[in-house]
């Protein structure tokens, strides 16, 4: 939550009155200075322009910093002089260096940026002596460390502001500050009326804080295959405008901040396209007062509120939505603690009775502390299904139950991995896309309680919306800063889905941080996500079905008509370094699956990729996979268990190789 909202909490009773009187004298005559300064500048091409005339580029020093992989110039990236002055590099990467006194001399630059590092110099410092000449320029190159490439910031104030110093020209049509708007929090995003459509929370303004925009902002922006600009490079946002600065688009009766969620763009009966959104009413510091739907109208060009909670229950939806069709009916599902859906209409939305909840409890249940209510099937096994009017259950209470002994951990429905150390991931945000290049479900989260309090991204992908979600990568990194909400945007995916896009919320607000990032502090990031690298090869699930000639592939390979299928280890589709070939073979006269070491030529097909069973250093997620043959009728059976399955079975060799383990029981195929 924005600063600005805990600074209101301060005042209370008269002192409240008599500040906000105060206040919004100095709001007033602040904002005039404010706006008659913004008509005065701008930028015309690539001519700065300021309150005073054109500004002179040439008696700037230029530093660029850039990916040493890609060439592209780095964004937020720190350089603190030795008199402990920061220079933030801008979007372009760029830094217009002009200190009086420290022109034409070596001066030394300590280089830094989260997910990013620079090789030491010759004295073991992480920074560069440069000599900073007026007119000259330096280029600096870092290694990056993140698997994402943070591309560009897409809020806030002087989003070029060092490219405009030195008469570059910029790819956005406002690099200076754009309707007033100097920090965002939160995006929601969707198309509608053949435009993206953009939701923002708290939005601050230059002239003072309690002037900032409580009641929602919004934006569009044209797509690129309309003309709009390649996400590559920026967007050209197009803000509701209310004067000057931002329009209130949630101006609900009373003094509560109002904020968004679950934009969903679905069809009316006469199949006219609606804008409706999750919202809340919150008062002090995240105290929900008041929730309901609320839907965009065209004609006053506001949100209103058109179903308004009877209790402060929270209703459904939650979360981003992300459209799936299952069974011919299109449903917008959404995953936050739980996971829902709804059939992706307007009469459907706007009805609570609609939604269903993925969840383990019995239908109807009120779960207590002492009884959960959990749904077991006559074996024990905890059964999840999709059902209405029921609570879904979040990650954080399945760990509480697994706590008090109510469920244990393999029965936990989505347990994030970390594929490099095995250990569990907390998912905070997350936001969940269908990818083409992929085949699966691709979810970008951001984890609470990791290396960083709330800054950290991690990459992970599924065979359904329900999973399995077991494995994931980290993407970002952050020190001792926050980067929550994340979002993916699919309709800026390039390559048939092999490169993603996504933000989110770069804050000070949770992370301990005692000096907030100037201008990129409280805005959006975006963060582009190559998925053919090689470091975002995760084990996927690899199935044994009745029909044996399908067995022992993953989903992808594996006919539609095959609906039940067990998963029976975890490995990998595409080699990575040290693994080895599994072949897949099949016995012309039993039928019976064969899993070698060797082919048979290039005819044989490769099953999975696996470590060898004799490595040196296995990863900590894997385990070996053992090979039983059925006495009778000669058919293996390849399972990580080192017990024999019953007495018509024995082992027939030692372990084939090491394949990774299953984190969890539940199986979305298995119902």
């Amino acid at each position: 939550m924005h600063r600005m909202v805990c600074f209101m909490t301060l005042v209370s009773g008269s002192t409240w009155a008599a500040s906000a009187l105060l206040a919004m004298v100095l709001i007033l005559s602040v904002c005039s200075m404010g706006c008659a300064t913004q008509k005065r500048e701008g930028v015309v091409g690539a001519q700065s322009v300021g309150p005073s005339g054109p500004i002179d580029p040439g008696q700037y020093f230029r530093i660029t910093v850039v990916d040493e992989d890609t060439g592209r110039g780095i964004p937020m990236v720190r350089l603190t002089s030795c008199s402990n002055v920061d220079f933030y590099t801008d979007s372009a990467g760029v830094v217009a260096y002009h200190e009086p006194g420290l022109m034409n001399l070596g001066v030394f630059f300590h280089v830094e940026s989260h997910g990013y590092s620079i090789a030491k110099d010759w004295l073991g410092a992480t920074g560069r002596n440069l000599k900073t000449e007026p007119g000259g320029s330096a280029v600096l190159k870092m290694k990056r460390e993140n698997i994402a490439q943070r591309l560009y910031r897409i809020t806030g104030s002087g989003i070029y502001a060092d490219s405009v110093l030195l008469g570059d020209p910029v790819p956005i049509d406002e690099p200076l500050l754009n309707a007033l708007v100097t920090g965002q929090d939160s995006t929601l995003a969707t198309i509608y009326q053949g435009r993206l459509f953009w939701v923002w929370g708290d939005t601050g303004q230059p002239v003072h804080p309690l002037a900032a925009n409580f009641k929602v902002t919004c934006a569009t922006s044209v797509l690129p295959e309309k003309g709009g600009l390649d996400p590559e490079i920026g967007i050209n946002l197009d803000y509701f405008k209310a004067g000057d600065g931002v329009k209130k688009m949630a101006p609900f009766e009373g003094k509560e901040l109002v904020w968004l969620g679950s934009l969903m763009n679905v069809p009316d009966k006469t199949g006219r396209e609606r804008l409706v959104a999750r919202y809340a009413r919150i008062k002090g510091p995240m105290t929900t007062v008041g929730r309901g739907l609320a839907e965009f109208e065209d004609a006053e060009q506001v949100f209103k509120e058109i179903v308004i909670d009877a209790t402060d229950e929270e209703n459904p939806p939650r979360g981003h939505g992300f459209k799936v069709t299952e069974d011919g009916t299109e449903y917008y599902y959404f995953f936050a603690e739980g996971l829902y859906r709804v059939p992706a209409r307007y009469e459907s939305v706007i009805d609570y009775s609609q939604y269903e909840g993925f969840t383990c409890l019995q239908q109807g249940a009120t779960p207590k502390t002492e009884d959960p209510c959990l749904d077991r099937t006559s074996d024990g096994r905890l059964r999840y299904s999709w059902k209405k009017q029921t609570p879904v259950v979040g990650w954080k209470q399945l760990h509480d139950w697994k706590g008090n002994g109510h469920v244990r951990a393999e029965e936990i429905w989505h347990r994030f991995t970390d594929i490099l150390t095995g250990d569990e991931v907390a998912p905070h945000g997350v936001t969940v896309c269908w990818n083409e290049y992929r085949k699966r479900y691709v979810m970008i989260l951001s984890q609470i309680f990791g290396t960083s309090l709330l800054g950290e991204v991690w990459y992970a992908e599924a065979d359904t919306p329900m999973g399995p979600w077991a494995y994931a990568r980290k993407v970002v990194t952050h020190k001792d800063y926050t980067l929550y909400n994340p979002l993916q945007h699919p309709c800026f995916a390039k390559d048939g889905g092999r490169v993603i896009f996504f933000e989110g919320t770069y804050t000070r607000e949770f992370s301990g941080a005692q000096v907030s990032t100037p201008r990129y502090n409280y805005n959006q990031i975006m963060y582009k996500l190559e998925l053919d690298d090689p470091r975002l090869q995760l084990p996927v699930p690899i199935y044994r079905v009745e029909d044996t000639r399908h067995s022992y592939l993953s989903n992808s390979a594996i006919p539609g008509e095959e609906a039940d299928r067990e998963i029976a280890f975890y490995a990998l589709e595409k080699p990575w370094e040290g693994s080895i070939s599994v072949y897949r073979k099949l016995d012309d006269k039993t039928g019976a699956v064969r899993l070698e070491l060797s082919s048979d030529g290039d005819q044989t097909p490769v099953a999975f990729y696996a470590e060898p069973a004799d490595t040196a250093s296995p990863s900590p997620c894997t385990e070996p996979l053992y090979v039983f043959a059925h006495r009778k009728t000669r058919a293996f059976l390849y399972t990580t268990d080192e017990a024999v399955p019953d007495a018509d079975y024995a082992r027939v060799s030692e372990p084939l190789c090491r394949v990774w383990k299953r984190p969890m029981e539940f199986n979305p195929f298995v119902r």
